[in-house]
């Protein structure tokens, strides 16, 4: 295999990244349609199977999303029984939203496949080169988030 060059290599992951950014949110929708949901009421769901109950207002600061279209995920998610609110006991007025543990198999069946492909993948590394590739994500994760941030502080066009 001929050698690449450090820029042609840059250029080529910058290419993969995008390529693999699309793809994924593609796959999210595919996802989301097998649930019967949107693609927003999906990733909420999501965000609420990982990181358990949270307020309303937490779900607004992790999707970027307004507390008025909070609301209307929360309201459809609660319908078929993905969520419930509930009264936070120290403070009455705070209301949290709680994922419903026997509702969270079908996102955990309809992730399972992908869920054995990427171990597949994995497994041809070796632990050296997992932890670059963890360190790469988790790296890329907070940049992400940090250029979300900032774009939303940025006014609009």
């Amino acid at each position: 295999m001929a050698e690449v060059s450090r820029p042609e290599l840059l250029v080529s992951i910058r290419e993969a990244v995008r390529a693999y950014t699309a793809r994924a949110v593609l796959y999210s929708q595919a996802i989301a349609d097998q649930m019967g949901l949107n693609a927003t009421d999906a990733r909420c769901l999501d965000i609420l199977s990982r990181k358990g109950p949270i307020t309303a207002g937490q779900l607004a600061e992790l999707t970027g999303l307004t507390s008025g279209a909070v609301t209307g995920v929360i309201d459809r998610l609660e319908k078929p029984g993905y969520v419930r609110r509930v009264r936070d006991a120290g403070d009455r007025r705070r209301v949290i939203i709680e994922p419903i543990p026997e509702h969270e198999l079908p996102i955990n069946a309809s992730m399972e496949a992908g869920v054995r492909t990427l171990d597949e993948l994995l497994e041809d590394y070796s632990d050296e080169q997992l932890a670059v590739i963890h360190d790469f994500l988790r790296r890329s994760v907070a940049m992400t988030e940090r250029a979300t941030a900032g774009a939303r502080e940025r006014p609009g066009r």
